[in-house]
């Protein structure tokens, strides 16, 4: 009695919907997964066929020119060269609501440039979330 009910208990597993189906998509997947590294793994033999038959052409091979080299935004005695003082007083003007004259310009220190990290400092530090006691 008892191995008859055992026999029907587990009866489903082995008919069509059970372990075999299960193996049988195991399969499936596996087959599907050595099918894609072995196309995979051709891909560099196939690169040579096709690079045996269709050479580069020149235009891929050439190598490319030389882009001049940029002229430095400051020169040798230290002063701005004209079109960037161009820029500098156009973005002033833009910038500001009527008429403006630019008198000096000149190159941030670092002690000036230390404004900048404070600020990200302090920014930084209003987003810390207070730690609460328990």
């Amino acid at each position: 009695m008892i191995a008859e009910a055992d026999t029907s208990r587990f009866a489903p597993l082995f008919l069509e919907t059970g372990i075999p189906l299960a193996v049988m998509g195991m399969i499936v997947v596996f087959l599907a997964l050595i099918v894609l590294i072995t196309i995979i793994s051709a891909f560099p033999f196939a690169m040579g066929v096709l690079e045996k038959v269709f050479p580069e052409s020149n235009h891929h091979a050439a190598k490319p020119k030389q882009a001049p080299k940029p002229t430095p935004a400051a020169t040798d005695d230290g002063t701005i060269p004209g079109h960037i003082l161009a820029i500098i007083a156009a973005a002033v003007a833009e910038a500001e609501p009527g008429p403006v004259r630019i008198v000096r310009t000149r190159q941030l220190t670092t002690s000036e440039l230390a404004w900048t990290l404070e600020g990200r400092i302090r920014h930084h530090a209003s987003h810390r979330l207070q730690t609460r006691n328990r």
